[in-house]
């Protein structure tokens, strides 16, 4: 795609590959704040669009032989966010936690931020799971009901609208908390800058805290800026 200054952050996630590095890069947040365009996004940052552009042009020619996400059809892109990020994400929650604790009971004395990190962790971590369960038994089965519906060219019922719809909501606001709480520990942590006194754990928190961080944001992206505006197209034909 021609990227200009009117395109959305998510019309740019979407459709070039590797984007997401380069806004996390700047810091920029491309899942709840995908609806705002380049040029909002270059004036708030202090980024100029024209080193924006490129990089992203950059970053996009090496991996353009990877497939387009766009491109498939809702019941993929569902095995794809439970198979890819479900797993992901869940996987590496579980592995940092320990270290988000100790580290925190270790360090916390000099760092008192570590101890509000590891309490924002704990708590964002539950809102993801939360959300992770909702989306299996509740969102994505109505939405393959919708496509279901779609293909078989019969109305979709009333119900199935109003668990979609009410999904849609629980998701937005869970999403808000965790990118909200994400923005939180990025700021303590100074945007994981690592101590020079930082032990292994220390770094390797750190470390991972970031990649996280990254992860969390491509799926809420996936989900709220590709999967939901395939189903509500489906809805509106």
């Amino acid at each position: 795609m021609q990227i200009t200054k009117e395109n959305t952050v998510a019309e740019v996630v979407s459709k070039n590959l590797g984007s997401d590095h380069v806004f996390s890069k700047y810091q920029i947040d491309f899942c709840c704040g995908g609806g705002d365009t380049l040029e909002k996004i270059c004036e708030e940052s202090g980024v100029k669009f024209e080193v924006l552009k490129q990089e992203i042009e950059t970053i996009n020619s090496k991996i353009s032989g990877s497939p387009n996400i766009e491109e498939f059809d809702i019941p993929t892109l569902i095995n794809e966010v439970k198979d890819k990020y479900h797993t992901v994400i869940s996987d590496s929650f579980y592995e940092i936690s320990p270290y988000a604790a100790k580290v925190a009971n270790v360090h916390g004395t000099v760092h008192k931020e570590l101890v509000e990190i590891n309490e924002l962790y704990k708590s964002v971590a539950l809102v993801i799971n939360k959300t992770f369960k909702d989306s299996i038994l509740e969102l994505y089965p109505v939405i393959n009901e919708i496509v279901e519906a779609s293909e078989k060219s019969k109305e979709i019922s009333i119900a199935d609208l109003e668990v979609f719809k009410k999904g849609i909501e629980r998701n937005e606001i869970a999403q808000k908390i965790i990118g909200d709480s994400f923005k939180q520990i990025s700021n303590l942590s100074s945007n994981y800058l690592i101590p020079t006194d930082a032990c292994n754990s220390y770094t390797y928190l750190y470390k991972n805290l970031k990649n996280l961080e990254h992860e969390v944001h491509k799926y809420m992206h996936f989900e709220k800026n590709v999967l939901i505006p395939k189903a509500l197209n489906i809805i509106a034909q």
